[in-house]
C-alpha cells in the first residue's frame, strides 16, 4: 500500500490517501501488544479501514520482529481458538539503529461486524510460527479510535 498522503486526525489516528488507487486508509499509530520474556520476540500491531469507490475493507496491520538473526516466520493467526484470515505482505529488516531486526509484516482482514465487535472488547491475537508463539490483545481503544473516524465519512 502506497499512501501518498499521511495526516494526523488525532494523536491516534492518522488519514493516508492514496490516489492512484483512490483509497482512504485509517488507522492507528502501532502499539506493541507482545514482548518475549527475553527480550528477543516483539509484536506489533494497528486497527486499519481501508475505504474507496468499492466500499470498506477492514483489518489489522501486524508487525512481528526478532531481535536475533533468526526472522520471524508466521504460519497462522488466531483470537482464541478461532483461526483468522493472515496474509503475510513482506520480510524485512527493521528498526536498523543499533543493528537490524529481521520482522515479517501482514495483515488480518476482519468482517465489519467482528472489528466493531473488537471495538468493544478488543482483539487477543496469537501469531504461531517457527520461532515461537507470540501472544498479544490489540486494545479495544484502538478500534473504537479508528471506527469514529470511519463513521464520519460517506
Amino acid at each position: 500500500m502506497i499512501l501518498s498522503a499521511c495526516v494526523p486526525i488525532d494523536a491516534e489516528v492518522l488519514r493516508g490517501y492514496d490516489d492512484w488507487r483512490g483509497t482512504t486508509t485509517l488507522m492507528t499509530h502501532e502499539r506493541e501488544i507482545h514482548r518475549s520474556p527475553d527480550g528477543d520476540g516483539l509484536m506489533a500491531a494497528r486497527p486499519v479501514v481501508i475505504m474507496g469507490a468499492d466500499g470498506r475493507a477492514y483489518g489489522v496491520l501486524t508487525d512481528v520482529r526478532r531481535r536475533d538473526a533468526n526472522g520471524p516466520a508466521i504460519d497462522r493467526m488466531t483470537s482464541g481458538d478461532i483461526p483468522l484470515v493472515y496474509t503475510a505482505h513482506d520480510r524485512r529488516l527493521t528498526h536498523c539503529i543499533d543493528g537490524c531486526q529481521p520482522a515479517e509484516v501482514g495483515i488480518i482482514t476482519l468482517s465489519e461486524r467482528a472489528f466493531r465487535t473488537a471495538a468493544v472488547t478488543g482483539l487477543p491475537l496469537r501469531a504461531w510460527g517457527l520461532r515461537g508463539r507470540y501472544d498479544g490483545t490489540v486494545p479495544a481503544e484502538a478500534f473504537a479510535r479508528v471506527l469514529a473516524e470511519a463513521d464520519t465519512i460517506r
